[in-house]
C-alpha cells in the first residue's frame, strides 16, 4: 500500500514538474507576444508619421509648382509660347499630385487610418472643381467634358466633401483615360426618391467586358498589363473609389460593352452630422463657423 502512495506522489511530482516548466514556457511565449505587440505597434506608428510627413514634403513644393505656373500662364499673352508651356507644366503638375494623392490614400485606406469627417457639402462647387482640374488634359486628347446640371439636389448635401473629391476625380480621370479622340465625357450630378446623392460619369470610349467589370475594382488591377499596354496608370484609382464608397455607406455600379463607353455611377446616403457642429465645405475646403463667427 505504502509503495502505491509513493508511486503516486512520484507522478504527481512529474507532473506538477510538467505543468511548471510548461508554465514557465507559456509565459516567455507570452512576453515575446508582448514585445511583439509593442514593436508592430511602434512600427505602425511610424508608418503613419512617414506618410504624413512625406505627403507633406512632396504636396508643398508640388501646390507651389501648380500655383506659379498657373500665375505665369494667366500673365502671359494668350497663345504665346511661355502660356502653353506654363500651361503644360500645370497640367502634368496637376496630374502628379492626383496620382501621389492617390498612392497616399490607398496606403491610409491599406492601414485602416482613413475615417469619414461628415460637413455639409456644396456638391455643385465641388463638381466643378473637379471638372475645372481635368478641362486642361482633356483639351489635349481632343476630349470634351460635359457637365450636366444638378438636378434635384439640396443646396447643401451631408457627406465627406474631401472623399466626394476624391470619388469623382478618380471616375473623370479613368473615363478620360479610356476616351478615344473626339469622345465626350458627360458628368452628372442628382438626387434619388430616397434624398441620396447620384454621381455619374459616362464617356463614348472602350468599354469593358461583362467578366471583367468585377475585377476593375481590385487594387493594381489593370485590364491591360505589360510594357505595351497603351494606357497609363497603377490600377489604383477604381478600387479607391470603391473603398471611399463603402466607407460612406454608398453604392457603385458600372454599365458597359465593349466598344460601347461605360456609365459608372457612385450613389451616396445623406450622412448625420452632430447637432452641435456646423461645418460646411465649399469645393474640396471646410469651413467651421462658431457662435463667435456669428457675432
Amino acid at each position: 500500500m505504502e509503495q502505491r502512495d509513493d508511486e503516486l506522489i512520484q507522478e504527481l511530482t512529474i507532473r506538477f514538474d510538467q505543468s511548471r516548466k510548461a508554465f514557465s514556457d507559456l509565459s516567455v511565449v507570452n512576453r515575446k507576444l508582448v514585445e511583439m505587440n509593442r514593436r508592430l505597434e511602434q512600427s505602425e506608428a511610424l508608418k503613419s508619421n512617414f506618410l504624413s510627413n512625406i505627403r507633406n514634403e512632396i504636396n508643398n513644393p508640388l501646390n507651389a509648382i501648380i500655383g506659379l505656373a498657373s500665375e505665369l500662364a494667366a500673365m502671359e499673352q494668350a497663345g504665346g509660347e511661355a502660356a502653353k508651356m506654363a500651361s503644360l507644366i500645370c497640367s502634368e503638375a496637376c496630374n502628379l499630385d492626383f496620382q501621389l494623392r492617390n498612392i497616399f490614400l490607398a496606403a491610409e485606406l491599406e492601414a485602416g487610418e482613413v475615417d469619414p469627417h461628415i460637413s455639409h457639402v456644396n456638391v455643385a462647387a465641388v463638381v466643378r472643381e473637379v471638372v475645372e482640374a481635368f478641362r486642361y488634359s482633356a483639351a489635349r486628347k481632343s476630349v470634351d467634358i460635359e457637365l450636366e446640371p444638378p438636378y434635384a439636389v439640396p443646396p447643401l448635401f451631408a457627406t465627406d466633401a474631401e472623399k466626394l473629391q476624391v470619388i469623382i476625380a478618380n471616375l473623370l480621370a479613368n473615363a478620360l483615360e479610356f476616351s478615344r479622340a473626339g469622345g465626350v465625357v458627360t458628368v452628372f450630378m442628382g438626387g434619388d426618391a430616397a434624398g441620396q446623392l447620384v454621381c455619374a460619369v459616362c464617356d463614348s470610349g472602350i468599354g469593358i467586358a461583362e467578366d471583367d467589370k468585377e475585377r476593375i475594382f481590385d487594387r493594381f488591377v489593370q485590364l491591360e498589363s505589360g510594357t505595351t499596354r497603351s494606357h497609363r496608370g497603377h490600377g489604383l484609382g477604381l478600387s479607391i473609389t470603391k473603398a471611399l464608397t463603402d466607407l460612406l455607406q454608398g453604392t457603385i455600379s458600372v454599365d458597359s460593352m465593349p466598344g460601347q463607353g461605360t456609365l459608372v455611377t457612385v450613389t451616396l446616403p445623406s450622412n448625420s452630422i452632430a447637432a452641435d457642429e456646423n461645418i460646411f465645405a465649399e469645393g474640396g475646403n471646410l469651413f467651421f463657423f462658431d457662435e463667435m463667427s456669428e457675432k
